[in-house]
């Protein structure tokens, strides 16, 4: 079975609020130069489907989404609840099922 990173992406929208909708929900955030607080939404051993919220980070007083890259089950998480990320960082893997070649 294939393990599949979840990373922090360059540049990640921010989610959307409902109840106060502002234009700066509508640009993407680069993520390059910046740090966050992570918010985990799944656990270890939680099945996942491609472009689900795994996870939200805050940065700059902004949250944001962060989906699975593939369907499976998340594994491992390598960066806890109120920790802080980076850009680039590994936050946890997904296990696709899929066998390796």
């Amino acid at each position: 079975m294939s393990r599949i990173e979840i990373t922090v992406p360059k540049k990640a929208m921010p989610k959307k609020d409902p109840v106060h909708p502002c234009p700066c929900q509508d640009r993407p955030v680069n993520l390059t130069f910046k740090t966050g607080t992570l918010t985990w939404l799944k656990e270890v051993g939680e099945a996942v489907e491609e472009g689900e919220t795994v996870c939200e980070g805050e940065v700059e007083k902004k949250a944001l989404e962060f989906t699975a890259p593939c369907s499976g089950i998340l594994c491992e998480i390598c960066i806890e609840d109120e920790e802080e990320f980076a850009y680039q960082e590994i936050l946890g893997y997904i296990e696709d099922g899929k066998e390796q070649e």
